[in-house]
């Protein structure tokens, strides 16, 4: 989950940087040098890509220093020996764990949205997929270890079939473009109850009879997508941060995509003739979300359990590492996602914390800093590029972002003094 990926990027990074190191002795200048490092993130939440690159490159910074050899002219730089990260929107499967050595595998993905940084902005890998060709390989055999693992979209071709696709608008596409947090929330919101059963309280000293048990069975979140619960979740949330997107002019999904591509459900289905239940000829209708749902729970036979327990990531890991970005790049461009910011105040109420202050990627990269935050120029430059540092004082794991509301009102400042918004 993502709240576990900024201890595992800082535990992983040294190790990434010895191989690397290893790597740069072994070449042989004869055969064009050795294949580039590249790791793929499964899938991508709060710029976590910018974070471990950051990481990296103080990893090698003083890997050089041990070695007496510069960090600006020694040998080369992180971008220089090729390190690149493939962030994911979302996974390529929905399975649920059904044992210690097996998993009950529910979809394959038909596309997966993906970007690749350090990059330039629109780059070639977005024209490499062609939505009416998604079953077709594009890769050419001949390819080069190399030149494989240096491009994000034939690296997970290879490893993962032919259904990726790189959004325009790098890091900050990916982010908008994983629904589940904001899907997520309607579910919680419109199934609290079922994941967080009572237990019977201790019997009175008097009362002998035994007291039923209340906890609920085990309960579909498709089937408990309700036309109120997928209104919710098509008409408020995703609209919300499809406005977000457009002010950032940048290419996301929307709700009915992502169902349809995620659960091979169709978007649209034929109007059927009320008095004798047949379609009219050519005539279609789009299905709401509750539809696209239902159509999944009782005929494509694919609807996922939901949650058993209120410790659960849909709250956990979707509300700080995916709601909370939504609410600031929303303040950001002054398009305010307040029914997400709810979301997150509700919920933060129901379970006793704070659920704003509990990003720890954001943190890392030194959202915490009032003064020194970034423009939005800058949240750009890091949808593209590893190169961004916010600050040297921004050491890793410091601070926290109690100061949310001043956060977002410097934000709010600074784009309204540098674009006049």
């Amino acid at each position: 989950p993502v709240n576990g990926h900024k201890k595992v990027m800082e535990e992983f990074a040294p190790y990434l940087v010895e191989s690397i190191a290893e790597q740069q002795q072994q070449q042989e200048p004869a055969t064009g040098g050795y294949v580039p490092m590249h790791i793929i993130i499964s899938s991508h939440a709060s710029l976590g890509a910018v974070y471990f690159m950051q990481i990296l490159r103080e990893e090698w910074r003083q890997h050089l220093l041990t070695r007496d050899q510069s960090p600006v002219t020694g040998n080369k730089s992180l971008n220089d020996i090729g390190v690149r990260i493939t962030a994911w929107g979302t996974t390529v499967i929905t399975a649920r764990k059904t044992s210690g050595t097996s998993v009950n595998v529910l979809t394959v993905r038909k596309v997966v949205d993906f970007c690749t940084v350090p990059s330039v902005p629109d780059a070639a890998e977005s024209s490499q997929w062609n939505q009416e060709e998604t079953l077709q390989p594009t890769l050419n055999l001949a390819t080069s270890m190399g030149e494989l693992i240096g491009n994000g979209h034939n690296l997970c071709t290879a490893l993962f079939g032919p259904r990726f696709k790189c959004r325009e608008g790098g890091l900050l596409a990916i982010s908008l473009s994983n629904l589940n947090p904001q899907n997520h929330l309607g579910i919680v919101l419109g199934n609290m109850s079922r994941m967080d059963p009572p237990q019977p309280p201790p019997p009175p000293p008097e009362f002998e009879q035994k007291i039923a048990d209340t906890a609920t069975s085990q309960w579909y979140q498709g089937q408990n997508i309700t036309p109120n619960v997928g209104r919710l979740m098509e008409e408020a949330l995703d609209r919300e941060r499809l406005d977000i997107a457009k002010a950032l002019d940048i290419d996301v999904r929307n709700i009915y995509e992502h169902f349809s591509w995620s659960f091979h459900v169709p978007i649209e289905t034929p109007v059927m003739d009320n008095d004798d239940g047949e379609a009219l000829s050519m005539k279609m209708r789009p299905l709401s979300v509750s539809e696209m749902n239902q159509q999944m729970h009782h005929y494509l036979q694919n609807d996922v359990l939901g949650p058993a327990s209120p410790d659960s990531r849909y709250v956990l890991e979707d509300v700080p590492y995916g709601l909370v970005l939504t609410v600031i790049l929303g303040r950001l461009v002054d398009r305010p996602a307040i029914l997400h910011e709810a979301g997150i105040k509700i919920i933060s109420a129901m379970y006793g914390r704070d659920f704003m202050v509990e990003n720890e990627l954001l943190q890392g990269l030194g959202l915490v800093h009032g003064d020194i935050l970034p423009s939005l120029e800058k949240w750009r430059d890091m949808a593209y590029s590893d190169v961004y540092m916010i600050s040297d004082r921004c050491d890793h794991g410091v601070g926290t972002l109690s100061n949310y509301e001043d956060l977002t009102l410097e934000m709010s400042l600074l784009v309204e003094e540098n674009y006049g918004r």
